[in-house]
Order: structure tokens, then sequence, then C-alpha cells
């Protein structure tokens, strides 16, 4: 077995990293671009309450092609135009 090098473990971590700020990004873009009934709760931390709640704006997506889907404790974003897809755990 090859050990991981600090290089390949210093790219892995910067990795992760940007892909929960891509995902925290997306969550705030669900919070502030749907009608979520729990609104205040959830800005305060309560992920636990997002709902797959209606656009503001009347589209299906989120600005920038962005479908979402809140499933039990996760949520998955979908971007319609480049097929890119992020799955993140609400709480």
């Amino acid at each position: 077995m090859k050990a991981i090098t600090q290089e390949i473990t210093e790219e892995l971590l910067a990795v992760m990293d940007m892909y929960q700020r891509i995902a925290r990004q997306l969550i705030d873009k669900m919070i502030l671009e749907t009608d979520q009934p729990d609104r205040t709760e959830i800005l305060a931390g309560a992920y636990h309450l997002l709902t797959n709640a209606d656009v503001i704006h009347g589209e299906e997506e989120l600005t920038g092609n962005w479908y979402f889907d809140v499933h039990g404790e996760h949520c998955m974003f979908r971007n319609t135009e480049t097929g890119q897809t992020r799955r993140h755990r609400k709480c």
C-alpha cells in the first residue's frame, strides 16, 4: 500500500473545503430565493427546517439554473445547464 504524500493530502483538503463552500453558497441561495415558512429560524441555524418551498421569483429553479430537492436531512442541487450536481447534509 502506498502512502499518501503531504502534497496529495493538502490537495484533497483544499478540494473538500471548496466543495463545502459551494454547498454552503447553494443552501444560502435556496434560503434567500425560496419562500421558506420558517425563514427566521433557518437563518438562525435551524437548517433541518428547510423545505422544498416555492422559488420566490416564480421560476422552477434558483438563479444560475440551479434545481434543488430537499429530502430528509439532505439537499441536492443540480445545475440544469451544466449537469453539475452537489449533495449536502442540511445540518
